[in-house]
This record gives structure tokens, C-alpha cells and sequence, in this order.
């Protein structure tokens, strides 16, 4: 069998600017990584309905994301003893207190009934709940962040690239993180890595598919469209219509080409 034909022309440079800080970007790489290879090696506990999967997410949280501040069990307050604008306080999964982030974060394992739209819905509406009355929550990054243990369907993908939360899944990397991880592999190409031609084909389609995905999206996120006033007062911007349904498939396809890339330059790497 010969050897595979690579590609002799340059490829496409990815143009991309970060748009989540550091800390963001260091806490949505961990959920990544907890939901993709993490979970599927801890013990299940038979006797909590998602099999322990919070449990197991806010230990990792708290041995590995070192300056972070994480939320106990039940919080009720947003880990910071804040109302709502409802006078109603709800209980969040998980909140991560970091001095330029706030990450706040919903948990499902359910195999046998993978989370719907609505439930994207009730935890965005329980964020907003909390900054409406306590804007200066918006002086920092806010991250909301959705977490499945299992793929997410088509409605629900939507819904999280709609209203601005990060959806995080297995084989599923959220935008901030696609990007970083699209731009180690340009490092690499730059640095005169030669990818077979059929993933040089596979690298154009993935960077205008995460161009297009940039653009979209820009005005979308939670610390794009609300804004802090005053300690009484915030900002809520309008976004441009966003093509959610077409955006969220971009998502997954772009991810699926990444993976299909990275696995490609481990086996070139290998071979030698």
C-alpha cells in the first residue's frame, strides 16, 4: 500500500482572537476533558440519581482549578449569598468563583432521557434571575455552561448556542475551546507539520466552518449582550438574528473535523 498523498499547498490560516479570558478558557478546557474522559472512569454511586456525576465534577473542580472559588452542594445563593430579581432563590449545580470569571454551570447525566430545550431555558433564566438583581456580577466574565454526559439533540444544541451558554459534551468542545484547540493545531502546520491531503481538505473546511461560527456568534454570549449601569441597573442588549439550528450543526461538524485532525497528527507523530 503506498504512502498517503500530502498535501504540498499552504493551507488555511486560522484567523481567530480570543473572546473568553484565560480563567474562562481554563475552566471550560476542564469540563472538556471531565465529560470526554474523565467520567468514563469513575465508579457510578447507584444511590444518586445522576450516578454521582456533580459530585464527581465539583471534586475535580476543587483539586484541579487552583485560585478558584467552588460553590458547595445545593447553592442557593450563586456562591455569593445574592438574591434574585424574583425574590425566588434557585438552586444551581455549580458555580466557580474566579477574581475575572464566574462560571456557572448545569449538570446532567441521564442516558435514558438526554436533556431537552427546555431545560437550556430554566437554567438561563435562573442565571438571568440572578444578574438582573445583582449587575455587578457583570463587572467580571460571566461563563454560563451546559454539561451532558451524553450527546446533545438537535433542539437543545440550539438552544445553548441561541441564548449564549457554552455546551459542553463528549466530542463536543465549546467554542472558546475549539478555537484554542484549532489553534495549536495551525501552530503545528505553521511549524511545517504536513497533514495527508484528505485532513488538509478536512483543515479548510474546519476553519471556515469556525469563521463562520465567530461571526455568528459574536454577539451572543451573556457578557456580549448584558452589561453592568450601576449597582441597580444593567444593560440587555438586542443580538442579530442568530441562525441557531444552523449554527449549532456548524458546531458539531467542525468539532468532528477537529477530532478527526488531532488523530490524524498523533498517528503522523507516531510514525515518526
Amino acid at each position: 500500500m503506498g504512502a498517503p498523498q500530502v498535501s504540498k499547498t499552504p493551507l488555511m490560516t486560522l484567523r481567530h482572537e480570543p473572546f473568553t479570558s484565560t480563567e474562562g478558557l481554563a475552566f471550560l478546557r476542564h469540563c472538556y476533558q471531565f465529560v470526554q474522559s474523565d467520567w468514563q472512569h469513575l465508579p457510578r454511586i447507584v444511590d444518586l440519581p445522576d450516578q454521582g456525576f456533580e459530585r464527581n465534577f465539583r471534586g475535580s473542580c476543587i483539586l484541579g482549578l487552583n485560585g478558584w472559588n467552588i460553590s458547595q452542594e445545593w447553592e442557593l445563593g450563586l456562591a455569593g449569598e445574592l438574591e434574585t430579581a424574583s425574590g425566588v432563590r434557585h438552586e444551581i449545580d455549580l458555580v466557580a468563583r474566579h477574581p475575572s470569571t464566574l462560571a456557572v454551570a448545569e449538570l446532567k447525566n441521564k442516558p435514558e432521557s438526554p436533556p431537552d430545550k427546555n431545560d437550556v431555558i430554566v437554567f438561563f433564566a435562573k442565571v438571568l434571575d440572578y444578574v438582573a438583581h445583582n449587575p455587578r456580577v457583570l463587572l467580571t466574565e460571566a461563563l454560563p455552561v451546559f454539561m451532558s454526559s451524553c450527546v446533545f439533540e438537535g433542539p437543545t444544541l440550539a438552544a445553548c448556542v441561541g441564548l449564549g451558554i457554552h455546551p459542553v459534551s463528549p466530542g463536543l468542545r465549546p467554542l472558546p475551546l475549539l478555537g484554542d484547540t484549532l489553534k495549536r493545531i495551525d501552530f503545528e502546520l505553521q511549524g511545517g507539520l504536513a497533514l495527508p491531503q484528505k485532513f488538509a481538505k478536512q483543515w479548510e473546511d474546519a476553519c471556515a466552518g469556525f469563521n463562520r461560527l465567530v461571526l455568528g456568534l459574536s454577539e451572543s454570549w451573556m457578557s456580549a449582550k448584558c452589561g453592568y449601569v450601576s449597582d441597580t441597573l444593567m444593560s440587555l442588549r438586542a443580538t442579530l438574528d442568530t441562525e441557531s439550528y444552523e449554527m449549532s450543526q456548524e458546531l458539531r461538524q467542525v468539532n468532528g473535523d477537529c477530532s478527526a485532525i488531532l488523530s490524524a497528527i498523533r498517528q503522523l507523530k507516531v510514525l515518526g
